[in-house]
C-alpha cells in the first residue's frame, strides 16, 4: 500500500538524522500529498473561528439567566461602585486583584449596569482564546495533528463543572488565557512575553502565578549561557506590571488585600469528609470528557523511558526531517498541572470554578497519550496512523457529546437562590429611590445590582465580616474572625451615613445578625422600622428615608 513521504520518514528515519531527501513527486501529487497532511482545520487561521464557535455553544447556557452566581454579583456591584467614583481597595473591597472589576466596569460603560450580555461574551472569548493556545502547544510539541483536538479538549471538558460555576463569568474564567499564554510563550524562548502573561494571569487572580513553576522549568532547559538573561526577562514581565498596579491603586491597601486579608479564611476550611466528596465529585464529572481518551493510553508501561525521540520538524508542510525531543516538555506538563492542582487546593473549599484552572495541563496529557499511541502505530504498519487517527477524532466527539449533555443539563439548572435575590431586589426597588443606599447582611450581593442601589459601605457580603463562606468550618465563624479592621470600618461608615433600608437575610445561617451588637444598635437605634418580609429575609426602613 503506498504511503506518504511523512509516513515514511517517520518509521524509517533514525533518532537525530535526517532523511534522505524524496525525488519530487508530480505537481498534481504534491498537491493531493500537502492537502491530506496540511488541512486547513490543522492552521491556526482555520482553528480559531472553529474554537470559537465551540466556545459559544459550550457557553449557550449563560446567556439565559440574569446571573450565576454570588461572584457575579459581587463584581457587577463593584463595577458599579467604580463608575461612580469610587476607588477599588478604598471604597469598594474584594480580596481579589483589580483586573475583572476593571473589565465588568468597562462593559457596564458600554452596555450599561442592568445586563451582562457583554461581560458573558467576553467569558466566550477568553475560553476560546484558552483552546487556541493549548492548541498551538500541542501543535509545537506533536505535530498538527494535535492542535485542533487539544483545543476541543478543553472546551468540552469546561461544560463538565456543575452550572453555575461552567456558566459564570469570573476570575477563573479569564485567568484561562494569561497561563496557557505564559507556558506557549515559553515554549518560544519568548520569557518577557511569558512573564507579562504571568503577570495578567496574577492580575486576574492571585493563583493565576502557579504556571511560574514550568515556565521556571523552561528557562533551566534552555543554554546555560542563556538562562540569566531569561530569567530576568521572566522576572521582568511579572513583577514590573503587579508593582504598577499597586502603585496605582495604593502600595498598602493592594498588598493588604490581595495577600494579607485572607488568614482567617485559608484557617477554616471544612471537614475532612466534606473536602473530599465535593473535590471527588468534581473530578468524577472532569472525568467524563476525557473517558474516551483512556482508550488511547498504552496498554502497559514501558520499562524504560526513551531520553530522545524523534518528531516532525515541519509543522502545516509535509517534512520529511527529524530532530530530537527531550522529555522536558513531559516535566513541563506535570509541573503545570501539580502547580495548578495546588491553586484549586487553596483554602480546601474546592469549588466546582476552581478546577478550570487543571483543563490546560490535562488536555495536553490526553493528547501526550494520543501522541505515545500514534508514535507505536507509526512503527508497527503504515495503516496504524490512520486508525490511531479515526480513534483520536471518536475520543473528542465523546468529549463534545458529553459537553453537550452537561449544557443540556445547565439549560434547565438555576443559580443557589435566584428567585429569593430577584424578589428581594424587586422588594427593595418598591421601598426606596435610587441613589438611596442599602446594607445588606446576607452572602449574596446580587441583591445590590439587582436593585440598581449602592450598598452602604465597602463590605459588600457578611463573609468579610464574619469569616463565613460556603462549606467553612463555623466553628471559625464570628466577628473576631473578620477582616482585620473591618469592623471599625464599617462603624465608622454607618455612623457617618446611615443607609435608607437595612436587609437581614441571615436567617437559618451561622451568623444571625442578632448575635452582631453593632448591628442590632444600628436597627434600634437608628429610626428604622420593619417595612417587608421576602422569604425569610426582613427588610428595615429608615424613618424619613
Amino acid at each position: 500500500m503506498p504511503t506518504s513521504p511523512v509516513d515514511v520518514s517517520e518509521r524509517a528515519a533514525p533518532v537525530g538524522v535526517s532523511a534522505p531527501a524524496a525525488p519530487a513527486p508530480p505537481q498534481t501529487a504534491g498537491r493531493t500529498a500537502r492537502r491530506r497532511t496540511v488541512g486547513w482545520t490543522r492552521h491556526p487561521a482555520g482553528q480559531a473561528p472553529l474554537l470559537m464557535l465551540l466556545a459559544l455553544a459550550v457557553r449557550a447556557p449563560s446567556f439565559r439567566r440574569p446571573f450565576w452566581s454570588p461572584d457575579e454579583g459581587y463584581l457587577g456591584t463593584e463595577a458599579i461602585a467604580l463608575r461612580h467614583g469610587g476607588r477599588l481597595y478604598t471604597d469598594v473591597v474584594d480580596r481579589k486583584p483589580p483586573l475583572v472589576p476593571w473589565l465588568y466596569e468597562a462593559c457596564f460603560g458600554l452596555t450599561g449596569p442592568g445586563t451582562l450580555w457583554l461581560v458573558r461574551l467576553c467569558a466566550v472569548a477568553a475560553l476560546a482564546l484558552t483552546a487556541l493556545f493549548v492548541a498551538r502547544l500541542a501543535a509545537r510539541e506533536w505535530g498538527p495533528w494535535a492542535g485542533l483536538p487539544a483545543g476541543v479538549l478543553t472546551l468540552a471538558a469546561s461544560a463538565a463543572l456543575p452550572a453555575p460555576d461552567a456558566m459564570a463569568a469570573t476570575f477563573e474564567v479569564f485567568m484561562l488565557p494569561a497561563t496557557a499564554a505564559a507556558v506557549y510563550f515559553g515554549s518560544r524562548r519568548r520569557f518577557l512575553a511569558a512573564g507579562l502573561a504571568l503577570a495578567a494571569a496574577t492580575l486576574t487572580k492571585q493563583v493565576g502565578l502557579a504556571p511560574l513553576l514550568p515556565v521556571a522549568l523552561q528557562v533551566l532547559a534552555g543554554p546555560r549561557r542563556d538562562r540569566l538573561r531569561h530569567g530576568a526577562a521572566l522576572a521582568a514581565g511579572v513583577f514590573l506590571p503587579v508593582a504598577g498596579c499597586a502603585l496605582l491603586l495604593g502600595v498598602r491597601p493592594f498588598v493588604f488585600w490581595n495577600f494579607l486579608a485572607s488568614s482567617s479564611y485559608a484557617a477554616s476550611p471544612p471537614g475532612t469528609a466534606a473536602m473530599c466528596g465535593h473535590a471527588g465529585s468534581i473530578l468524577l464529572r472532569l472525568a467524563v470528557p476525557f473517558a474516551g481518551f483512556a482508550f488511547l493510553l498504552p496498554r502497559r508501561l514501558p520499562r524504560r523511558m526513551p531520553r530522545r525521540m524523534p518528531r516532525p520538524l515541519g509543522r502545516w508542510r509535509g517534512v520529511t526531517e527529524l530532530r530530537p525531543r527531550t522529555r522536558t516538555f513531559d516535566r513541563v506538563l506535570w509541573l503545570w498541572l501539580i502547580a495548578s492542582a495546588a491553586g484549586v487546593t487553596a483554602g480546601f473549599r474546592f469549588y466546582g470554578h476552581y478546577f478550570l484552572q487543571l483543563l490546560p495541563p490535562l488536555a495536553l496529557l490526553a493528547l501526550r497519550a494520543a501522541d505515545s499511541a500514534r508514535t507505536r502505530a507509526l512503527s508497527r504498519r503504515p495503516a496504524g496512523p490512520r486508525t490511531r487517527d479515526r480513534a483520536l477524532a471518536a475520543a473528542c466527539l465523546c468529549a463534545v457529546a458529553a459537553a453537550a449533555l452537561f449544557d443540556a443539563g445547565a439549560l434547565r439548572a438555576e443559580p443557589p437562590q435566584m428567585g429569593k435575590s430577584l424578589a428581594l431586589a424587586s422588594a427593595l426597588d418598591a421601598r426606596s429611590r435610587p441613589g438611596q443606599s442599602v446594607f445588606l447582611w446576607s452572602m449574596h450581593p446580587e441583591v445590590y445590582w439587582l436593585a440598581g442601589r449602592p450598598a452602604a459601605g465597602r463590605y459588600l457580603t457578611a463573609g468579610l465580616l464574619t469569616n463565613f463562606s460556603g462549606g467553612a468550618d463555623v466553628r471559625r465563624v464570628g466577628a473576631r474572625y473578620a477582616v482585620p479592621g473591618a469592623w471599625a470600618g464599617l462603624r465608622r461608615e454607618l455612623a457617618a451615613a446611615p443607609p435608607c433600608l437595612v436587609v437581614d437575610d441571615s436567617a437559618g445561617t451561622p451568623y444571625p445578625m442578632a448575635g452582631y451588637p453593632a448591628l442590632v444598635r444600628l436597627v434600634r437605634d437608628g429610626g428604622y422600622t420593619r417595612v417587608a418580609a421576602v422569604e425569610g429575609a426582613v427588610v428595615y426602613r429608615r424613618a424619613g428615608c
